[in-house]
C-alpha cells in the first residue's frame, strides 16, 4: 500500500479554470480604454468671427473644419464638418481632432483659413473684399460718369456717383476726376468706405501759338499779358496739321517728324513747369489723321485715290491717313500717353474725323470682307479710337477732349466724316465746338447776320448742344473767335459778348470756354466777364 501512494502523489494536479467573468471584466476594461482613448482624441472648439478692420463681430459666416484624417479615423469621426456664426459671431465644433484647419466665407470678405494644433478656441478675422465710397460735388451730390482710379484698378461712377473695387489693397490713395471738375484724392486704410468730394473747375483757356514758345521771351511776354485775366487753362499744340511734331518727343515714329527751331517747344518738361508755376491748366493739342508728312513714312496707312492709286489729296492739297487702318492708332494714342504723362492734365483731340473736303467719291479706304464705308462704320471708328484714347488716359488722370465743327451742334447725321456730338459724348470729358462766327452763313439759327451778333449766335449754338446732348451739356466747352478777317474786325465788344453768353449760359459754372487767335494777341480788356 505505502508503494501504490507514492506512485498515486506523483501524477499532476489538475488545471484550474479562470473564471469567464474574469474575461468578461479584461474585455470591458479593453473596450473601456478604447473608449476614453478614443474620447481623448475628440476636441470641442469654439470661437468668434470678427471684421478685420473694425472688430465687430459677423453673423452668418459660413466655416468648414477640417480634421486630421488619420486622427479623425482613429476617433470614428468625420473629417469634414460645418457650422455658422450667430448674431454674436460665434460658433462651435463639438468634434474636432487635436490638428483641424478652418475657413470662412462670408459675402463681400476675403476668404480666410486657419490652421491649428491643439487649440479648443480659435478666433477668425475677416478682411473685407469690396472698398465703396462717393465721388461727390461739394453739395454733397453724387457725380456720375467720374472716373476712379485705385493703383492699377479703374472704374467709372454710377449716376448717383457710387462706386466700388473688388479685393482692394488695405490702404491706398483714390484719385477721381470728372469733367467741370479738378482732380481730386483720398486717402484711405483699413476701412470699407472711401468719398472724394471735387472742387468745380471751369476751364477758361486761351491758344498758345507754338513760335511764341520757341521765341526766347515772347512766353513770358504771353504769361504777363493773361495775368490777372481771369484765365486759368493754356492750350499748347503738341502735333500740329503739318504732321510735325513740336515737343521733344522720344517716340522713335516722331524723332523722324520733329519741327525745326522755328515750331518746336525747346522742352516740354520747362515749359510745363512754367505753365504749371502759374497755376494755369495745360491742355495738349494732337492733329489726327489729316497729316501729310506722315503718308510719306507710312504709305500703307494712307488713304488713296481709286482713280490713280496714288495718295489721295483733299481740297487744300493735304495727304490723309486711313482711320480704318487701326495700326496708325498707336502712334496718335503713344504721342497722348507720352504727353499725358509728362504732366500735360487734358489731351485734346483735333480733325479726328474723315476727310470734309475734295473728290471724297475718290477715296478708296481699302475695307476688306465686304465692309463699305458708310454713317455707322465712320462713327464706330471715330468712337472707338476716343474710347481707346479715354481708356489709356483715364487711369492716368488725364482729361480727354475733342473739337468738332459748329455744324456738328445742329446736324442729327454724321456730317459724312464721322461726327457725331452725341455717339462721341459717352468716350470723353470735354466736346470742343469751333463757334466761330465769322464761320456762319447769314441767316443760321434764324440771324440775320451772325459775325455782327455773336452773343444770339453762341447762346442759340450752346442751345442747340444742349438739347443734342441733354444731360451732358455741362461737357460742351465751345472755341471762341478773337481774330479778325477781311473786313470782318472783331474788338472788345464782340469777344465780351461771345464770353457772356456762355457764362450765362453756364450760369457761371459749367465746362467754361476757350477762346483762339492764331498768333496769341488777345483782346484782354473783354477777358474776366462777370
Amino acid at each position: 500500500m505505502p508503494s501504490r501512494r507514492r506512485r498515486l502523489s506523483s501524477l499532476p494536479s489538475p488545471p484550474k479554470r479562470t473564471p469567464t467573468f474574469v474575461y468578461v471584466v479584461l474585455a470591458l476594461l479593453c473596450l473601456g480604454g478604447l473608449y476614453v482613448s478614443k474620447q481623448n482624441l475628440v476636441k470641442h472648439i469654439s470661437g468668434t468671427v470678427v471684421d478685420a478692420y473694425t472688430g465687430q463681430p459677423l453673423a452668418g459666416v459660413t466655416l468648414d473644419l477640417t480634421n486630421d484624417t488619420a486622427l479623425a479615423k482613429t476617433a470614428g469621426i468625420s473629417l469634414n464638418d460645418r457650422a455658422s456664426t450667430d448674431n454674436e459671431g460665434k460658433f462651435d465644433f463639438p468634434k474636432a481632432t487635436d490638428n483641424y484647419s478652418l475657413t470662412a466665407q462670408l459675402n463681400n470678405y476675403r476668404k480666410a483659413e486657419v490652421k491649428q494644433s491643439s487649440a479648443l478656441s480659435t478666433d477668425v478675422k475677416l478682411v473685407p473684399s469690396i472698398l465703396r465710397g462717393q465721388i461727390k460735388d461739394q453739395n454733397g451730390n453724387g457725380i456720375a460718369s467720374a472716373y476712379v482710379t485705385l493703383g492699377d484698378l479703374s472704374v467709372e461712377t454710377a449716376a448717383d456717383g457710387s462706386y466700388s473695387f473688388s479685393n482692394p489693397p488695405e490702404s491706398g490713395t483714390i484719385n477721381a476726376h470728372a469733367a467741370g471738375f479738378r482732380r481730386g484724392t483720398a486717402q484711405y486704410s483699413r476701412t470699407v468706405r472711401a468719398d472724394v468730394t471735387l472742387q468745380p473747375f471751369q476751364v477758361k483757356a486761351v491758344y498758345l501759338d507754338p513760335a511764341d514758345i520757341a521765341t526766347p521771351g515772347n512766353l513770358n511776354n504771353f504769361l504777363n499779358s493773361i495775368t490777372n485775366t481771369g484765365i486759368t487753362a493754356v492750350i499748347v499744340d503738341l502735333k500740329d496739321e503739318s504732321g510735325k511734331v513740336l515737343y521733344d518727343s522720344k517716340l522713335p515714329l516722331a524723332q523722324t517728324l520733329l519741327a525745326g527751331n522755328d515750331k518746336r517747344i525747346p522742352s516740354l518738361a520747362a515749359l510745363l513747369k512754367t505753365l504749371q508755376d502759374h497755376k494755369l491748366y495745360t491742355i495738349g493739342r494732337i492733329v489726327c489723321f489729316k497729316d501729310p508728312v506722315m503718308t510719306d513714312i507710312k504709305p500703307d496707312w494712307t488713304l488713296k485715290s481709286r482713280s490713280t492709286g496714288k495718295p489721295w489729296a483733299d481740297a487744300g492739297g493735304y495727304n490723309w491717313i486711313n482711320p480704318y487702318k487701326r495700326d496708325s492708332w498707336d502712334y496718335y494714342l503713344g504721342l497722348a500717353e507720352e504727353a499725358g504723362k509728362a504732366g500735360f492734365d487734358e489731351i485734346q483731340f483735333d480733325t479726328l474725323h474723315f476727310p470734309v473736303l475734295g473728290k471724297l467719291d475718290d477715296i478708296d479706304y481699302q475695307l476688306q470682307d465686304g465692309r463699305t464705308s458708310n454713317a455707322s462704320t465712320r462713327q464706330d471708328t471715330i468712337n472707338a479710337f476716343l474710347k481707346a484714347a479715354r481708356d489709356k488716359l483715364s487711369p492716368l488722370g488725364v482729361y480727354t477732349s475733342v473739337n468738332v465743327l459748329g455744324s456738328a451742334l445742329i446736324e442729327n447725321d454724321d456730317l459724312g466724316i464721322g461726327m457725331s456730338v452725341t455717339a462721341m459724348a459717352p468716350n470723353v470729358d470735354y466736346i470742343s465746338p469751333l463757334i466761330y462766327p465769322v464761320e456762319w452763313q447769314d441767316g443760321a439759327f434764324g440771324i440775320p447776320k451772325p459775325t455782327e451778333n455773336p452773343y444770339e449766335l453762341v447762346r442759340q449754338s450752346m442751345l442747340s448742344a444742349q438739347s443734342q446732348l441733354k444731360e451732358r451739356v455741362a461737357q460742351v466747352r465751345p472755341w471762341l473767335q478773337d481774330f479778325s478777317r477781311g473786313d470782318i474786325k472783331y474788338d472788345e465788344t464782340k469777344v465780351r459778348d461771345e464770353i457772356r453768353a456762355i457764362e450765362e449760359f453756364q450760369q457761371k459754372g459749367g465746362s467754361g470756354w476757350i477762346l483762339y487767335n492764331p498768333n496769341s494777341k488777345y483782346t484782354v480788356s473783354a477777358l474776366n466777364v462777370r
